[in-house]
């Protein structure tokens, strides 16, 4: 008798625990859904949802203005070499002589990114040598000489190396798009 007394608020306890939880998650999902929201909240809700989709949209547009940037840019420099290399050997040797040039004119204004590159320079030609190597195509590379021919010229703005520096693969890999697609895959 002792025992039954003794447990049944036990039980009554925990059956009052459920329902006060249960309250808890209707509650939540009333919240959810919306559910006792007011006008004030519906209103800053709106325009919280427009102002990101206002800068989604801009952000979409400066995204598709650096594109046709970008691709002014590869139009002048994306081409093959005015004399063509023997080998893919003399075509690598060609590119890491005047790799480090890339480096200093798109890194123009980044002392970290040239510091990392000339501490390590004999690793860091070793990797563009090896990736030439992959590439195996005498076109490619070619075009990448005269990208970064292109890109330490006079008339190449700052402007331009800016944007080379937030994108630094795409005119190599235009290269390799034009001059040896079949590496793409």
């Amino acid at each position: 008798m002792l025992t039954c007394c003794l447990t049944l608020p036990a039980v009554t306890a925990c059956d009052s625990g459920k329902e006060a939880k249960r309250d808890d998650l209707e509650a939540a999902g009333a919240a959810m859904l919306g559910a006792g929201n007011d006008d004030k909240n519906k209103e800053a809700d709106a325009k919280a949802a427009e102002a990101r989709r206002k800068a989604f949209k801009e952000k979409a547009e400066q995204e598709a203005a650096e594109t046709a940037k970008l691709e002014e840019i590869a139009a002048r420099l994306v081409k093959a070499g005015d004399k063509p290399s023997k080998n893919l050997e003399a075509a690598c040797d060609s590119l890491i002589v005047i790799y480090e040039k890339w480096i200093q004119v798109v890194y123009f204004d980044d002392d970290g990114a040239q510091l990392d590159f000339f501490d390590h320079k004999k690793k860091n030609l070793g990797v563009q040598m090896a990736k030439c190597a992959k590439l195996q195509s005498v076109p490619a590379t070619d075009c990448m000489i005269e990208v970064i021919e292109g890109v330490t010229a006079e008339d190449f703005t700052e402007a331009d190396a800016k944007l080379l520096q937030a994108h630094p693969d795409y005119m190599f890999a235009k290269c390799i798009a034009q001059f040896a697609p079949e590496t793409l895959e």
